[in-house]
């Protein structure tokens, strides 16, 4: 069966809308089809996929590039046509055997991700390098991260950073990130602090959550040599405030211990909270003892039972030992109703795609 193309590997196709912007504003999609191919851009980007569709598919039958890559992607996203994969791989295959770089990424994370067909990391990486090598940024992170993996090729630390390095100075975010991680470390290649914290700040300025977070850390500890947590504690909460639970666990740890004033055990439980309810493991089980101890929360031996049985089913096994200890602070009944709660509340997730 076909999964569906997640978020994270939505990003990386939007990608490429970005690059054939900049194809057409410098001429170099050029005729009659592009003219025609450029108005079905237009009607894409302004989310009018019927119109769009209805443009581009014409000239992706007759064989122009952009519009089979066009066409392919809104199989794939199901973007004014129901969401086919199959029909997608066959549109980028089309245009990537002629050497199409946007084509050529995306198709390669169709492979590695065996959307429409087999799974062939091998071929994934083929993909990639072609684009890569043809000046496509997307493609020379994906290439990067392949190396950094071991992924359809051999773990080789100089090359993973050599593709990330390319992307990244073309302004990939993700491409950033994962280049600065490598290079606050020693562990596939020498640390370079300096350097990753300058691809930190440009794609924590560009809205990348987990940078961010990242560079958010990077200053509170002073790990690239400057420390400003007043700094850091502003970006910390801007990768919280998008949504992602691991900083707003950071973010409630920070409230916990009392960040530069005292702590503030309400604010911690919030922050908390927020990242629990996306079946973060770690969150549910500070809410547990949180309860059990009524520190920022009131005292509910029930509440804290039950969050400490979510975090135990996403795996902790800390929250089994906690599930154990409050339990004997309940009666049966309480146990039962507590019990209906977990189960009502992870199967509510399953259902919706939350669970694994």
């Amino acid at each position: 069966m076909d999964r569906p193309f997640s978020r994270s590997r939505t990003r990386h196709v939007a990608a490429t809308i970005t690059v054939l912007g900049s194809l057409l504003s410098a001429g170099l999609l050029s005729g009659p089809a592009a003219a025609d191919f450029s108005q079905a851009f237009d009607f894409y980007v302004a989310e009018e996929f019927d119109k769009a569709r209805r443009l581009v598919e014409p000239d992706a039958k007759r064989g122009h590039l952009a519009a089979q890559w066009l066409l392919g992607t809104m199989y794939l996203l199901g973007r004014g046509l129901d969401e086919n994969p199959k029909a997608a791989r066959d549109w980028l295959e089309k245009s990537a055997s002629s050497n199409y770089p946007p084509a050529q990424a995306v198709l390669g994370r169709m492979y590695e991700e065996g959307l429409g067909g087999t799974q062939d990391v091998e071929e994934a990486h083929i993909l990639y390098r072609m684009s890569a090598e043809q000046g496509y940024a997307d493609a020379a992170y994906l290439l990067g991260r392949q190396y950094y993996r071991g992924e359809g090729v051999r773990k080789d630390g100089k090359n993973a950073i050599k593709w990330l390095t390319i992307a990244a100075n073309d302004g990939n975010a993700d491409a950033q990130y994962l280049g600065a991680r490598i290079l606050l470390t020693d562990e596939i290649v020498r640390s370079n602090p300096e350097q990753a914290a300058t691809w930190l700040d440009e794609a924590a300025r560009h809205g990348h959550a987990s940078a961010q977070l990242l560079y958010g850390n990077t200053l509170m500890l002073g790990l690239a040599g400057d420390y400003d947590p007043d700094n850091a504690i502003g970006w910390i909460k801007k990768a919280a405030n998008t949504g992602l639970a691991e900083a707003q666990l950071r973010l409630g740890d920070l409230y916990n211990v009392g960040f530069q004033s005292k702590p503030d055990f309400k604010r911690a439980y919030e922050w908390w909270n927020r990242a629990a309810t996306q079946a973060d493991a770690a969150a549910q089980l500070r809410l547990a003892r949180a309860h059990s101890k009524g520190t920022g929360a009131s005292e509910d031996p029930v509440a804290a039972y039950v969050w400490a049985s979510l975090s135990a089913l996403h795996g902790n096994e800390d929250a089994f030992e906690l599930r154990k200890r409050i339990a004997s602070r309940l009666t049966p009944e309480e146990i039962e109703e507590a019990d209906r709660i977990v189960e009502m509340r992870f199967e509510s997730r399953a259902n919706a795609g939350g669970e694994s």
